[in-house]
């Protein structure tokens, strides 16, 4: 090249490092850099040599190279469609001629595959710039340079990868872009083809380790599913063991105020005519007999719900409440129960609005039965004292 071509080349370098250098800090350049753009124009100039480019080719090729990546740096969308308008305003303003700016315009269009240069023969610059682009895949530090490429991606398109996604990308960008130039196939397959075999080897790694956490998973999963499982089957019984105990001491309250109220009866209302005196204490006693067998009774009841038939679809819920008195047929009744044992969330749901109301019935019988306990316990000690003050004043 003359001293005027290489004064270009050395211009356009100087002019894409600006680029790069005023970029916007939230573009993210961690791959597509300058760094990136400078080995890209050693590629060019190694294959370049490889494949005995003429001068005026060799200059085409690199003021190509230097502007492939700058796309990047002007913005978040940047590509190389941006990299070609940088490189038209950057030769009409240094006054190339028009065949150079048409040459490299093309040589850009026709590794991107963009207009009318799509359909026109590759020149071998085309092809040369072609496989300096794709030098990364036979690099030492390919899948390094993968990583850095996934997280500028990542970034641009707010898509994130998995590790298996990636790799079935890469091996894929492997699959669809061969080598162009003899120099590259001959120079460059042999490790191009090392880092596919590599890739394809994480990739089954990948896959083994994402089955097994797909594995671990699921048996988190079901051991949590059983421990939900256990949780609600230890919770019932202890509820049932409850409901049980408060209907034993609930009947136990009856039992002893219903012995009460015929021992009254059958002792004391025989003797009213000979001892008045009796009296006051007597309905005291039985007053408070049956207030406390009343109010035992109440706590015994339940809540009771029922639904209207256009509800009975959206509260299959309730079917577990035994508190639920809706009246349904033996087909209706096992095609819901049926529906929501397939829903395993609305089962849960179920469960635990169970467990809530039963407890809240529960709590209701239990404060029940202390007012219950109170009003025996005060009730008989006013009733042992107004005998005892009517016993003094007979």
């Amino acid at each position: 090249m003359g001293k005027h071509d290489t004064d270009l080349v050395r211009l356009a370098a100087e002019h894409v490092f600006e680029l790069f250098k005023g970029a916007n800090p939230d573009i993210p350049l961690v791959y597509h850099g300058f760094n990136r753009t400078r080995e890209l124009v050693v590629s060019c100039k190694d294959i370049a040599k490889g494949c005995k480019l003429e001068d005026d080719e060799l200059r085409t090729l690199l003021l190509a190279a230097w502007f492939h990546d700058a796309g990047y740096a002007v913005g978040l969308d940047g590509d190389e469609r941006k990299g070609i308008e940088l490189c038209r305003e950057f030769l009409a303003r240094q006054q190339a001629s028009a065949t150079l700016r048409d040459r490299v315009i093309a040589c850009l269009d026709g590794v991107n595959g963009n207009g009318a240069a799509a359909s026109r023969i590759a020149t071998v610059g085309d092809d040369v710039l072609h496989d300096a682009i794709l030098m990364s895949l036979a690099s030492k530090s390919y899948l390094q340079d993968a990583e850095l490429l996934r997280l500028e991606i990542e970034r641009r398109r707010g898509k994130l990868y998995t590790d298996v996604e990636w790799t079935q990308e890469c091996i894929a960008f492997f699959d669809h872009h061969p080598f162009h130039t003899r120099y590259a196939q001959l120079e460059y397959n042999d490790r191009r083809a090392a880092n596919l075999v590599g890739l394809h080897k994480l990739l089954r790694k990948q896959v083994e380790e994402a089955a097994e956490e797909r594995a671990e998973q699921a048996r988190v999963s079901k051991g949590v599913g059983k421990t939900v499982e256990s949780i609600f089957y230890y919770l019932t019984k202890l509820q049932v063991g409850l409901v049980g105990l408060a209907d034993r001491r609930t009947s136990t309250m009856i039992h002893v105020n219903a012995i009460m109220i015929s021992i009254v009866i059958g002792l004391l209302l025989r003797h009213f005519d000979s001892e008045r005196y009796l009296l006051v204490p007597t309905v005291v006693l039985l007053t408070v007999n049956l207030v406390a067998i009343f109010v035992s009774i109440y706590s015994m009841r339940s809540a009771r719900s029922t639904l209207v038939k256009d509800e009975w679809r959206i509260h299959d819920a309730n079917l577990l409440l035994f508190t639920n008195d809706t009246p349904l047929s033996l087909p209706e009744y096992a095609q819901r129960i049926k529906r929501l044992a397939l829903d395993v969330p609305g089962l849960q749901a179920s469960m635990i609005e169970h467990l809530y109301f039963v407890r809240k019935m529960l709590v209701d019988r239990q404060r029940a039965l202390r007012i219950t306990y109170d009003v025996f316990i005060y009730g008989l000690a006013l009733s042992l004292l107004v005998f005892a003050v009517a016993w003094m004043r007979r």
